[in-house]
Parts: C-alpha cells; structure tokens; sequence
C-alpha cells in the first residue's frame, strides 16, 4: 500500500502532538519558511503513520545515503518528501521502498535545452510530439525525479533513468525494478516510484 499526501505551505494545519521535542527545537533554528517546510512535513508523515499503522509520535530519523532522510528502526515505513515553490508532499510505503517527486507547473524558457542534457533521444522525441510540450517536460522530468529519489541517486545520474511511456516501463543500471504511478492535480506534477508492485494508491489532497 502506497499512501501520498498532498498540501500546501499556506494552509496546511501543524499537529505539534506528533512531534517530539527534538523535532521543534530543530526547527526553531531554521528560518521562517525553511521552518514551516520542515514542521509542515513532519507533521504530515507524523499524521500517515498515526492513522494508517497506529503509531503515537514521529520516530527517531537519520541522514541516510545522498540525504535521503530515514526512520533508525528499519522496520518501519519508508518514506520521501518532496516539495515545489509552496506545495508539499510527503509519501509512505507499506510494502518497500518509495520515491517521491513533485513540481508545480511553471514557465521554463530553458526547458528542451534541459531535455537534451538529461533525457535520451526517444524521451525527447515523445515529449515533442504531445500537445503541451512543457507538460510532457514536468511528466518526465517527476518521474525520473521520483526514481532517483527510490534508490538515493543523484540529479547527475538522470540520464541513466530510462522512462518507457508507451510500455509503462522505467528502468536504470542501478535498478531492476520500478513501479510508477504519475499524476498531474491542478498545477502539480506529482510521481512516485516503487520498488515493489503497487496494489493500492491513495492520494489526499
């Protein structure tokens, strides 16, 4: 089971009861808004476990590989944030590992020069021949995003992400599995990938 919360920065509701004391003292050291992000975020994984797997108060987390945050206890959910311009969104996984990426629709002069450093040749040809050019961009761009994030990637090894619309496939020399689900809410682009097959998506928004 896969569960993706979606929410934005200027309206989403903080449960402090969630939170552990670590987690606030954290936070009152960082700016205003990188503060609200990471209290906004928290609170929202805080809230997925409680209601989907009964747990109290956010786990202890740690810096895993390429800073992709974890839970200490491997035994519990994995999860990935995401977050673009004012929306978050924070996703966990039931079964496996999760990558999660999203990216609000915007203007983006430079976006087919980006496509040609980052996106094989059959990806460039696919996003020129749909209707919104820049949509198909974001579509692509989410997706290979989210996959990355799956195994802690770096942006560098984009290219290495092949991205198989017509036969909803995506594959990587550093992966033999992917699992996908893509959609767009309003003006938001939003991905994620599994490494185990995908039987039950929720999406909240």
């Amino acid at each position: 089971m896969l569960i993706v919360q979606l929410a934005n920065l200027n309206s989403v509701a903080i449960n402090y009861s969630l939170l552990s004391e670590q987690i606030i003292n954290d936070a009152n050291k960082m700016n205003e808004r990188r503060k609200k992000q990471f209290l906004a975020c928290r609170s929202i994984l805080a809230s997925l476990l409680n209601q989907y797997c009964q747990i109290a108060t956010l786990p202890t987390m740690i810096i895993g590989d390429n800073a992709r945050p974890c839970f200490l206890d491997s035994n519990l959910p994995d999860f990935n944030i995401s977050h673009s311009q004012d929306s978050v969104a924070v996703a966990i996984s039931l079964t496996g590992k999760v990558g999660l990426d999203i990216e609000v629709a915007r203007p983006r002069k430079n976006y087919q020069k980006v496509a040609k450093n980052f996106f094989a040749d059959t990806e460039c040809q696919w996003m020129r021949t749909q209707q919104d050019e820049l949509s198909a961009f974001w579509q692509l761009w989410t997706l290979k995003e989210s996959a990355l994030k799956l195994y802690a990637k770096g942006v560098w090894q984009m290219k290495s992400v092949k991205i198989d619309l017509a036969n909803k496939m995506i594959s990587a020399p550093f992966s033999g599995h992917f699992y996908y689900q893509y959609q767009q809410v309003g003006d938001i682009h939003l991905a994620v990938n599994c490494d185990k097959p995908i039987t039950h998506f929720v999406l909240n928004t």
